[in-house]
């Protein structure tokens, strides 16, 4: 296992998906087991519980 920021895990596996996230989204430390081992539908599954965790939700 390994700790990272979710900017080099987006970076690594989907470039693309980069400029769709939001700069506290991207400085998110991230767990992954093996990075050689993930593919685009786990890096959608892991950014998807990045934008949770920093979802602020309105007037609250």
């Amino acid at each position: 296992m390994e700790t990272m920021k979710l900017s080099t895990l987006v970076l690594t596996v989907s470039p693309d998906l980069y400029e769709l996230l939001r700069k506290e989204e991207l400085e998110s430390e991230v767990i992954v087991p093996d990075i050689r081992l993930l593919n685009r539908e786990d890096l959608s599954e892991i950014i998807e519980q990045a934008i949770k965790h920093h979802h602020r939700p309105p007037y609250h």
